[in-house]
């Protein structure tokens, strides 16, 4: 058979396009190669403290860079790596290598809104606070090395205590309140971690290095006394920054922070939508509930009337409670009875080799929520991983304790431990730590992290956890109520005028929370902005896709598989999860 010249023209040219593609696929990859490690190597250097948590340990002697001219040269660099990415066509790039690229596009122009928007290193006095306390921690409390060697990276973080407390007083401006208050507060764990946990770190080092410490460490509490000073001075004299971000801001921030595509417009109409829907659910449990409690039906015809039942069936579920001193001991109480059933349901496989140890949350980083998941980074082995559980405070009032201990039931407990550890925040961590991508360590989707612990919640319940009680889906819907307050009220607060009064009467009447637990949330609401929406974002989008998995996989369809699949892919963006799992 004869081929024309025509047709040889034409093969040959699309071999020749076939190669050119090859090319620029190869050479992309290689770019974005170096640009990945370029990156990570620049934000190891500016952040030494999370460079420690993530395992890269070439900085734990140092703390962040943190005068004014640095936060010049930071955005400087961050529009640099911003405009090599620009050269890259992701289309050539593998779907792996698609969602780092993604991610770290999405990160930079976050940042750039930071650095140029809200520059909360000029206002937020927090800051500081928790990057010491971290860095503090990061050596003293995980044995990834010899203790000498931690000593000795301690000693020159606690060293470089006084200059960079200074830096931040010098750039810090007019101040919110609430946050002065907070930070005051979290000096005192910081403080404490100098005065009397650092001795106890030191008992067995040699004596030079001791002594080294030791100097060191007194010269930064004194440096932490002083800072504190100076806050208490801030905070008598004023005056003080509005703690409201604004309409304008909250609408270019809460996309950014949420990073799914979705506007803040769109969180407040569905979350209001889901409020009633959500309550018409809870009255349908609590009505046959309060039957049995009060011995006749309820009368239900009012809003008023509608909201009284359930509230009442959740007041007779609250008074049983552990005492005030046994908080902690009932979170860990809890732990046991969740592997065992994940593993009898066989939800997902857990690494009993992945040690969890129920702590009280360390001083520093209390005011800010009840309980936390402290994970080691993806490049430890084996350290260990903290569920944090904070104490009532001994300053409380009998009346405030009995509130805080009613919110935290005995029912209620074990769903925040399904949400922070099993199989939420602690299962889902050790799963992303295995994924070969540090960039999503580092760049982790929040949506995607706090949406799986509030999946959880609901799916071990319809699981079957609790045997079925009706009292264990009424308090898991609770939860979900407060997932759906808290994006309402991070939004009203911020791109609003919410009062004090009023988001106390969303959350106390419509989303039954304790006064203690509620007053709680008004204080961390004015003290963070957009992270207490990415609860109802990421559950909801989070419930979105398993609806979507089922359907597409019809009678195949396995919740292990579903569960090991979607944790694999490390903490990426849920819209990241539905195009690796449903294209």
């Amino acid at each position: 058979m004869k081929i024309s010249p025509a047709k040889t023209i034409s093969i040959t040219g699309l071999f020749v396009i076939f190669i050119i593609l090859i090319i620029m696929h190869n050479s992309d990859k290689k770019t974005f190669d170096k640009i990945r490690e370029s990156y990570l190597n620049w934000y190891f250097r500016s952040n030494p403290v999370t460079a420690t948590w993530i395992g890269i340990h070439t900085y734990d002697a140092e703390l962040p860079s943190n005068r004014m001219e640095d936060y010049v040269q930071d955005m400087n660099i961050t529009i640099s790596f911003l405009d090599q990415l620009k050269n890259i066509n992701p289309e050539f790039l593998n779907k792996d290598d698609q969602v780092d690229y993604d991610m770290m596009v999405h990160s930079l122009n976050e940042n750039i809104f930071h650095l140029r928007k809200i520059k909360s290193y000029t206002w937020n006095p927090m800051g500081p606070v928790w990057t010491l306390g971290s860095g503090y921690e990061t050596l003293m409390g995980y044995e990834f090395a010899p203790k000498d060697d931690r000593a000795t990276s301690l000693n020159g973080r606690i060293g470089a205590t006084p200059e960079f407390l200074e830096n931040a007083r010098a750039i810090l401006d007019i101040m919110p309140a609430p946050h002065i208050e907070t930070a005051i507060a979290q000096c005192d764990g910081l403080i404490s971690v100098i005065e009397e946990e650092l001795p106890l770190f030191m008992e067995d080092l040699n004596l030079e290095l001791a002594e080294n410490l030791k100097q060191s460490g007194e010269e930064a509490s004194e440096a932490i006394k002083k800072y504190q000073n100076y806050l208490s001075e801030k905070l008598k004299s004023g005056p003080h920054k509005d703690f409201r971000l604004g309409k304008e801001l909250y609408s270019e921030l809460l996309p950014f922070t949420l990073n799914e595509g979705i506007s803040a417009d769109e969180v407040l109409n569905r979350s209001r939508a889901e409020l009633k829907s959500v309550q018409l659910e809870m009255l349908d449990l609590a009505v046959p509930l309060y039957e049995k409690l009060f011995g006749h039906p309820p009368s239900i015809r009012s809003h008023d009337e509608q909201l009284n039942v359930i509230e009442k069936v959740l007041d007779s579920i609250a008074d049983d409670h552990v005492e005030r001193h046994e908080v902690v001991k009932s979170a860990k109480e809890t732990i046991d009875e969740l592997n065992q059933f994940i593993m009898d349901k066989d939800l997902l496989t857990l690494d009993p080799s992945k040690p969890l140890e129920i702590r009280e949350t360390p001083e520093y980083q209390r005011g800010f929520s009840i309980a936390s998941l402290q994970a080691p980074g993806p490049l430890e082995d084996n350290l260990q991983t903290y569920y944090n559980v904070s104490p009532i405070p001994k300053d409380w009032s009998d009346e405030k304790a009995e509130s805080f201990l009613r919110e935290y039931n005995r029912i209620s407990v074990k769903i925040l431990s399904i949400h922070e550890a099993l199989p939420g925040h602690y299962v889902q961590l050790y799963y992303a730590n295995q994924h070969p991508s540090i960039i999503r360590s580092v760049l982790g989707s929040g949506v995607m992290v706090e949406g799986w612990a509030h999946y959880t919640e609901r799916m071990m319940i319809e699981e079957g956890f609790g045997n079925w009680d009706p009292r264990y889906k009424l308090v898991q819907m609770k939860w979900k109520l407060r997932g759906i307050a808290n994006a309402i009220i991070d939004q009203k607060i911020h791109a609003g005028d919410m009062t004090e009064k009023e988001a106390m009467e969303l959350m106390v009447k419509e989303t039954f929370q304790e006064e203690a637990e509620a007053s709680a949330k008004w204080r961390r609401a004015q003290l963070s902005f957009g992270q207490l929406s990415t609860y109802f974002v990421g559950s909801t989008l989070m419930w979105d896709l398993k609806s979507d998995v089922e359907e597409k996989e019809g009678s195949n369809f396995n919740l292990k598989v579903f569960h090991e699949e979607l944790l694999s892919h490390s903490s990426i963006p849920i819209r990241h999860l539905r195009r690796l799992m449903l294209d």
